[in-house]
C-alpha cells in the first residue's frame, strides 16, 4: 500500500511537470507570434513604397502633392514602422487643417490619412521682420474665417497652392485672432468686392474694393457693417464721376461719406515767345 505522503509527492510531481508544460507551450505559442508579426509586417507586401501607396482622404483644397511632401516618410518604408499619430501631428502643424487622422490598414495594407481643412478666405501678411539669412520681408500666410493664421514658410509652398483667395489683408496675429471672425461675416454679407485691407494702423485702416476704390474707414469698430451698408449705397458713383479724378472715398462717418478728390495737374506754363 502506498505511504500518502508518496502520493502527494507524486502529485506535486506530476503538477510541476504540466505547468512546466504549459509555460512551453505559452512560450513557444508567443514566440510563434512575435516571429509570424515580423515576418507580416516585414514583407514586400506591407512595405510603403511610394507616395502612390498611401491614400488621402478629406482634401478638397490642398493638393495630394502638397500633403505628401509633409508626411516626412523615408520610402520604402514597413507598415509597423510608420507613426500615425507622429505624422497626423505633423501635418496639423504645418497646414491649414483643424484635425488630421493617420490609420494603418492590413487588409489590404495601406496607410489612409484623413483630413478636416480649414478654409482660407485671405492671403494675411504679417508685419516685416528679418528671416534666418538676415533678410527683411513680409511673413506670408492663409487666414481662415475664425481668424487663424497659417503660415506659408517658403515660395515654393506659395506656389504649389491651387488657388489663393482674393482677399488680402496686412496686420498683426493680435488684430485676425480678436476682430477678424465679426470683419469677416460683415464683409462676407456685403455685395461689394473688397480686394485688400490695409490693418497696419487699427486707428486708420483703409480698404480697396473693385468698385470704389481706396476707401479710409478710421478704425474697425462696430460701425464696420454701416461703413460697408454706406458703400454700397454709393455703387453708382462711377456713374457720377471719373473714379480716376478720386483720391479715396472717407466714410469713418457713414452717415455722411467723403469723396477726396485729386488736385489737378498744373497747367504747362506758356513757352516764351
Amino acid at each position: 500500500m502506498t505511504h500518502p505522503l508518496h502520493q502527494r509527492r507524486r502529485r506535486l510531481r506530476s503538477r510541476r511537470q504540466r505547468k512546466r508544460v504549459g509555460t512551453l507551450w505559452r512560450l513557444l505559442i508567443v514566440g510563434s507570434a512575435a516571429a509570424a508579426s515580423l515576418w507580416f509586417f516585414s514583407h514586400p507586401n506591407w512595405v510603403v513604397r511610394s507616395p502612390e501607396e498611401i491614400e488621402i482622404q478629406g482634401n478638397q483644397w490642398l493638393p495630394d502633392t502638397l500633403i505628401h511632401q509633409h508626411l516626412a516618410i523615408s520610402y520604402p518604408e514597413t507598415l509597423l514602422q510608420l507613426n500615425p499619430q507622429a505624422i497626423a501631428t505633423r501635418l496639423e502643424t504645418n497646414l491649414p487643417i483643424t484635425q488630421a487622422q493617420a490609420n494603418r490598414q492590413l487588409l489590404p495594407p495601406r496607410l489612409i490619412i484623413h483630413l478636416q481643412e480649414r478654409t482660407p478666405v485671405a492671403v494675411a501678411l504679417l508685419p516685416s521682420q528679418a528671416d534666418a539669412n538676415g533678410v527683411i520681408q513680409e511673413q506670408i500666410g492663409l487666414l481662415d474665417a475664425e481668424g487663424l493664421w497659417v503660415p506659408l514658410e517658403s515660395q515654393d509652398l506659395f506656389s504649389q497652392l491651387p488657388r489663393l483667395p482674393n482677399l488680402r489683408i496686412r496686420g498683426s496675429s493680435q488684430i485676425y485672432e480678436k476682430s477678424w471672425p465679426r470683419v469677416y461675416a460683415a464683409l462676407a454679407a456685403s455685395p461689394l468686392q473688397v480686394t485688400e485691407i490695409d490693418w497696419r494702423d487699427p486707428s486708420r485702416v483703409i480698404l480697396h474694393s473693385r468698385e470704389l476704390g481706396e476707401v479710409h474707414l478710421g478704425s474697425l469698430g462696430e460701425n464696420f457693417a454701416a461703413q460697408l451698408a454706406a458703400l454700397d449705397r454709393l455703387r453708382n458713383l462711377p456713374q457720377q464721376i471719373d473714379l480716376n479724378q478720386v483720391d479715396y472715398i472717407d466714410i469713418q462717418n457713414p452717415e455722411a461719406p467723403y469723396v477726396q478728390t485729386r488736385s489737378p495737374s498744373p497747367s504747362p506754363s506758356p513757352s516764351a515767345d
